[in-house]
């Protein structure tokens, strides 16, 4: 916060000669450079969609459990308990195969003109977890008192209650003496004075004081569950489109965290709210919307009346996605998932959407490549934009197999077979995605990929998964393909603990998170290195990895079992060039260049003079001062760690006909120092003391 003093001044009240100094405050929001985003697999959630998580809690209720098979569950969990605080997660799949599962609303019938039909509602992301839904629906009846004028034949409706678009059951008198009693559905309606009238009108058999009065309202409560569990209620849910409660608009919330397409519209039907979409389907300021569930295309304007089943059945009726008919199961596409598909786009044909017409409401074929989302984050948050991208998925390197399951985190370190304890278990893999595999063309090809993104976009780091297993030699090939100052590598492999289960991860969610914790603590110009790893219990076993020193000359970031514990030991890029050797070094620097333009932002349509020239130069001093003062800087002064231009050697004609301001600034980052060197002198043979040096 910097304070400008905009004068002394004088007001009534004040003793003469006193004055008051009143100070104009301007505060700059200070970049973030710790969000990292994590793109791969999950059980569910939307799909090409970047979604904020805070703590591995939340990215469970999106995205689902961690199930053997998917890396992203565990790479998230690491990224938490090693420090991060917010991450963006993209979850990426087979778009075209996949497929969402389809719920029947047991007991009620979708009535659109003379049209019925069963009310259905979909998961609301594909894939098989769809399958494990339960929905139970349950009939509310509440006694609605109804006035009757038998001289005008006018229904009086009390102003409080019931609201307009409510359901009410009106029953009559029967057909003949002996038959059962009539019973029919009206709702509630405006007339052209805005009086609450019935619709449609109420025949003669209806049309009875007593009757009238024995009148119910209809609501719905929608219970969820998910594997049994109860997850969602849905409560006071209206069954009329035109009632504010009406229960797609609660389920289908066009939420942040998953576009869903308007409905078609039906201009022929005068009801037909064509210039309103989301008066149906609710917003995302709205506070409502499903997490398990989205209404189906027949919801649409369409009145959900209920059946005999549902009206005589007291506590609801219970439905299973399992019960469905095979054809509305959902799917999950793992046998036709790959690489492409974390840096495609989600375009699809018309046949693929006529084939399961549920996918016309996620916006599939509207997404860009999962890394391109991430580009509408960054427009969206500019103070705290994506700075660290890992994909953990890109490669399952082992099969599952048959462990040893320690009861517990040991205490004591322990590395490979000496954590052998404990019963065996054999690891299923739920979620098998075979094209993920070991291709080390593939994979080196996608890692490139996601390197070039990175250097295009300028201000992001990719953080890489070694590959288990790889020679010296192929390590050496590996780290040159990749060389880059926006990437780094990382190994080995990590063992974690998964519900009593130990499981295989890649360590770049871990060094995401040390990443952020490191920016968090210290400044963005802290190396993340020499940091304990949390989470893991145990490195995996890796036999042929090289020794330390060879892994540090191929700027390749270790994680070593010490004394201390699992330490991740590195943090340098795979540049060749030595300026940006370290990875604190880029980072401050991105962050140098992000802040400075934030500070800056008051600029642009400034007188460009020299007045503006030294505003700017100004600005700019203070917050490299302010670098200098935290050590991110190297240099004994100011003067030796930084230099400012912005005058009139900075500037051509050119510049000043096109209105560019330029300022250069110079920095002189401080490396971090990697070893410690001591000299250690014995004086001599009749004395036995070691100086150290």
């Amino acid at each position: 916060m910097s304070v400008a003093l905009l004068g002394s001044l004088w007001r009534p009240g004040l003793p003469p000669g006193i004055y008051e100094e009143r100070p104009a405050v301007v505060t700059r929001q200070r970049v973030r450079l710790d969000v990292a985003a994590l793109i791969g697999l999950a059980e569910r959630g939307p799909v090409n969609t970047p979604v904020a998580i805070d703590d591995a809690r939340q990215f469970e209720a999106i995205f689902g459990s961690a199930l053997p098979g998917l890396q992203l569950p565990l790479a998230v969990r690491l990224f938490f308990a090693n420090g991060g605080r917010r991450c963006v997660v993209v979850r990426c799949v087979d778009h075209v195969h996949i497929r969402t599962t389809r719920l029947l609303v047991p007991g009620f019938k979708a009535v659109r003109g003379t049209s019925r039909r069963q009310v259905r509602l979909a998961a609301r992301n594909p894939g098989s977890w769809g399958n494990r839904l339960q929905v139970r629906a349950q009939l509310i009846q509440r006694p609605v008192a109804l006035g009757f004028d038998p001289l005008t034949h006018a229904i009086r409706i009390p102003p409080d209650r019931p609201a307009t678009g409510a359901t009410l059951r009106l029953t009559g008198r029967p057909a003949s003496p002996g038959a059962a009693p009539r019973s029919r559905f009206f709702r509630v309606a405006l007339d052209a004075a805005r009086q609450p009238i019935l619709v449609p009108p109420p025949t003669a058999p209806f049309l009875d004081t007593e009757l009238l009065a024995a009148a119910v309202e209809l609501s719905l409560r929608l219970d969820v569950f998910l594997d049994g569990r109860h997850v969602e209620t849905w409560d006071d849910a209206a069954l009329h489109p035109s009632h504010p409660r009406f229960l797609p608009r609660l389920l289908g919330r066009r939420a942040a965290s998953e576009a869903l397409l308007p409905p078609r519209t039906d201009t022929a039907n005068p009801e037909d709210p064509a210039a309103e979409p989301d008066r149906l389907w609710g917003s995302a300021d709205e506070p409502w919307g499903s997490d398990y569930l989205r209404p189906s295309a027949m919801l649409t304007n369409a009145w959900l009346l209920p059946t005999k089943t549902l009206l005589a059945a007291p506590t609801g009726i219970l439905l299973s996605a399992a019960e469905m008919p095979a054809s509305r199961h959902g799917r999950d596409a793992t046998a036709s998932t790959g690489r492409n598909h974390f840096f495609e786009g989600t375009a699809m044909a018309l046949d693929d959407l006529i084939e399961d017409s549920d996918h016309r409401f996620v916006a599939f074929n509207a997404r860009p490549p999962a890394l391109d989302t991430l580009a509408v984050w960054d427009q969206a948050h500019p103070f705290e934009p994506v700075a660290l991208v890992t994909m953990p998925d890109l490669l399952h390197p082992t099969p599952p197999e048959t462990v040893s399951v320690p009861p517990a985190l040991p205490d004591e370190l322990c590395f490979g077979t000496q954590c052998s304890r404990g019963k065996a278990d054999t690891t299923a893999n739920a979620l098998d995605y075979p094209l993920l595999g070991f291709d080390a063309n593939a994979l080196q090809a996608s890692q490139l990929a996601l390197v070039q993104h990175c250097e295009a976009l300028g201000a992001r780091i990719a953080l890489l998964d070694l590959p288990p297993g790889l020679r010296a030699g192929d390590i050496v090939q590996w780290r040159h393909a990749l060389a880059s100052p926006r990437a780094a590598l990382y190994t080995p492999w990590l063992r974690v603990d998964v519900d009593g289960n130990p499981a295989t991860v890649p360590p770049s969610g871990a060094a995401c998170g040390i990443t952020a914790q490191v920016e968090n603590d210290t400044g963005v110009w802290g190396a993340p290195a020499n940091r304990n790893v949390h989470g893991a219990f145990a490195r995996a076993d890796d036999a042929g990895l090289p020794e330390p020193g060879f892994l540090f000359e191929e700027r390749i970031d270790e994680i070593r079992r010490t004394e201390r514990g699992l330490m991740l030991l590195g943090a340098r890029t795979t540049a060749t060039d030595p300026d940006w050797t370290h990875i604190p070094v880029r980072r401050l620097i991105d962050w140098l260049k992000a802040q400075l333009a934030a500070d800056l932002a008051w600029a642009p349509f400034e007188p460009n003079d020299t007045v503006l020239w030294s505003a700017m130069a100004g600005t700019a001093r203070r917050r490299l001062k302010a670098l200098f003062n935290a050590g991110a800087l190297a240099g004994r002064t100011d003067t030796d760690s930084y230099f400012i231009r912005c005058d009139a050697s900075t500037h051509t004609r050119g510049d000043l006909d096109a209105g560019r301001a330029i300022m250069q600034v110079g920095v002189a980052p401080a490396v971090p120092a990697e070893f410690i060197v001591f000299r250690l002198v014995r004086s001599g043979a009749d004395d036995p003391r070691i100086e150290v040096l």
